[in-house]
């Protein structure tokens, strides 16, 4: 059995990209490795072929160095989080349950309970696009960000809208124009 990480690691996804762990703040230097844990947590706890990672990532490379730098990030975030972070396969990638928290998670979770104080920690968190500082040349890197940021950002337009129609209803009319 894998020795599971005793640490939890923060993952900041809703604006700039930031990890940290029980030490501080953790520097991952390769944008790729960067999005591969950003693409494992936003998606967790699916498990992703590693033919659709390689191709999200490292699409425009040949097979043997799409397969080479997915198994070389794969080291480099095992490295950083614990050898029991990734639940991985011959064929398959995830992340394991409960190694890391994300404020995108949060997020979600908060518009899904849809009480008043939940969508205005929701609106607190959402401080910006998802990952906006990283930018990564590839086409389905490029699809799968797009299609998740247009996501978000409708989930994060409802819920102030109705935060908005919550404050109005009990009467917090300068409240409603937040």
């Amino acid at each position: 059995m894998d020795n599971l990480p005793s640490a939890r690691f923060q993952l900041v996804l809703l604006g700039r990209f930031e990890l940290s762990g029980p030490d501080g703040a953790i520097s991952v230097t390769s944008k790729k490795v960067a999005a591969l844990l950003a693409f494992l947590a936003c998606t967790a706890p699916r498990r992703h072929a590693r033919d659709r990672l390689m191709t999200l990532l490292w699409g425009s490379h040949f097979d043997a160095q799409a397969r080479q730098n997915l198994r070389q990030a794969l080291t480099r975030l095992r490295r950083i989080l614990g050898d029991g972070a990734l639940v991985s396969t011959v064929d398959t990638v995830a992340l394991r349950s409960g190694v890391v928290t994300s404020d995108l998670a949060r997020f979600e979770a908060l518009l899904g309970d849809g009480g008043g104080n939940g969508l205005q920690e929701a609106g607190c968190l959402y401080r910006g696009r998802l990952l906006g500082d990283m930018a990564i040349m590839e086409e389905a890197w490029t699809e799968w960000l797009e299609t998740e940021r247009q996501r978000l950002e409708g989930l994060a337009l409802d819920a102030m809208i109705r935060l908005g129609e919550r404050h109005l209803r009990l009467g917090d009319h300068g409240l409603s124009l937040i």
